[in-house]
């Protein structure tokens, strides 16, 4: 069957954007605007590649430096990070950094108001009270989380992701400067760049598409196309190319934020969690299987993301799954997940956690069953449909 987008439609984009070079100056203005004791969520390297720490405490002398998240946080840092704001009465958070920190900060920008673990606030706006006000300053271009109104976080209980979501966990302010993306390493730029195209290829196929998300989905794709490999092979210099992937990163949070993401998602979370492999390249990995699964619900859908990715509209499918392995073939990166630590026999289990989840599949088109979703897992670990 084809699908159409849905009419009517919501979006909701409270967010105040400043994108360009030196936006980033505007830190301090933008944090006394909305409070006087701000507390800074940062990684452990984030803020301190080039500098960015310093330059941050310049225009915020008073704020307090929480920064100690890592890759995909936990419940128990984003607690951590609350009892640190409530001792010094915080009352803006900062987040500056890639994914991990923002959502990250959002989690403790909710917990700073509201008493209780962390795990009580999975789902949507489960908070009593609301949460202190975020500006988010990313570091990578990948995830989009500065325009989004959820934080993603590692259940250690559970063992998955699980989400905390709210309107008011938008970011008020998102200052996008591209010159703080040059210091990417290579793998961090290939894995957050994948993201984003990733959420943008999502965007479009998901149950809750919008006209307003697709396009700005399709012009996401084709700047990562083209624009990805060059900041990979030369981002510290190239930085029209910073600039076009940190817009292309912009396009697929906002889109996330409409939209949702699909089953390459909540299938690649397995990847993250148990294999180690970073975010965007575990979905990079699944995208191909599932996209030609895609192809055969939503032609027309596919045929458009064909275009963006310069391939053929006409077999909308088999463009699709090339253009993808062309693209990681210019990034060097394998398309085979046991090139990356997934096993056989990893997979058998992932299939039957993620078929017991009816979450995973609620934005996803199409009917699916555990051995579509194993055929998927199978697809992507042989890099071969």
């Amino acid at each position: 069957m084809q699908i159409s987008s849905h009419f009517p439609f919501r979006f909701a984009l409270p967010t105040i954007i400043e994108f360009g070079s030196n936006s980033f100056d505007a830190l301090g203005t933008r944090a006394s605007a909305l409070g006087n004791a701000p507390l800074v969520v940062t990684g452990k390297h984030s803020a301190h590649a080039m500098g960015l720490l310093e330059r941050v405490l310049q225009q915020l002398p008073n704020a307090r430096v929480f920064d100690a998240i890592g890759e995909n946080p936990d419940t128990t840092i984003c607690e951590q990070g609350a009892a640190f704001s409530r001792e010094h009465n915080c009352d803006v958070i900062v987040a500056i950094g890639g994914g991990s920190p923002m959502d990250a900060a959002k989690a403790i920008a909710v917990l700073a108001r509201n008493d209780g673990p962390c795990a009580h606030y999975f789902g949507a706006d489960k908070y009593v009270n609301a949460p202190l006000p975020i500006i988010a300053v990313p570091t990578t271009a990948g995830t989009g989380s500065e325009v989004t109104p959820y934080s993603v976080l590692v259940d250690p209980v559970e063992r998955t992701k699980r989400t905390i979501a709210g309107n008011a966990l938008f970011p008020r302010v998102a200052l996008l400067d591209p010159e703080l993306t040059r210091s990417m390493p290579r793998n961090v730029t290939i894995a957050t760049g994948l993201d984003a195209l990733s959420q943008c290829m999502e965007g479009i196929v998901s149950k809750k598409s919008t006209p307003l998300g697709d396009a700005l989905a399709l012009d996401g794709i084709r700047r990562v196309c083209e624009f990805l490999p060059r900041a990979a092979d030369d981002g510290e210099n190239d930085i029209d190319a910073r600039t076009q992937m940190l817009c292309a990163a912009l396009a697929s949070g906002i889109i996330v934020a409409q939209s949702g993401t699909t089953l390459v998602h909540g299938m690649g979370y397995a990847y993250t969690i148990e294999c180690g492999i970073a975010h965007g390249l575990a979905n990079a990995l699944l995208l191909a299987p599932v996209f030609a699964h895609n192809a055969r619900i939503a032609p027309a859908r596919l045929a458009s993301i064909a275009s963006a990715m310069g391939g053929d509209p006409a077999n909308p499918g088999t463009a699709v799954v090339q253009s993808l392995y062309n693209l990681l073939d210019r990034l060097e990166v394998s398309r085979c997940a046991h090139d990356h630590g997934v096993t056989e026999e990893q997979i058998e289990k992932f299939a039957t956690e993620i078929a017991k989840d009816p979450y995973r599949f609620r934005n996803q088109i199409g009917d699916l069953t555990r051995d579509d979703v194993y055929r998927f897992y199978r697809q992507s670990l042989d890099g071969a449909l």
